[in-house]
């Protein structure tokens, strides 16, 4: 087993805690979730505000791929079906009605 710089966890005899340890001696869990996400040096202005461009890149990639999906289904056409429907609206229709997830 790999020596590592931090604390290794001490089971406290319960049964999570000697899983803990059993799955620690085969894989450095502990001490990866502690190197990378717990002890993690951040600096003292960081506030929630800091999530707010990484949600809107998150929103935007939504965007962009339901709008992939919806442009597989939309015919942007004037012309009029057989029904006297224009075609575009009747592909919103179709998009609403019989497309799985459509609204």
């Amino acid at each position: 087993m790999a020596s590592t710089n931090f604390e290794k966890y001490k089971s406290d005899g319960s049964l999570a805690g000697n899983v803990l340890e059993w799955v620690d001696a085969r894989f450095p869990l502990t001490a990866n979730w502690k190197g990378h996400l717990s002890e993690y040096y951040a600096p003292k202005n960081f506030n929630f505000w800091y999530f707010f461009g990484s949600l809107a890149l998150l929103v935007l990639v939504m965007q962009i791929v339901t709008g992939i999906f919806l442009v597989m289904h939309y015919k942007p056409d004037a012309s009029l079906n057989a029904a006297g429907v224009p075609v575009a609206f009747a592909s919103v229709e179709y998009i609403m009605r019989d497309v799985p997830w459509g609204w």
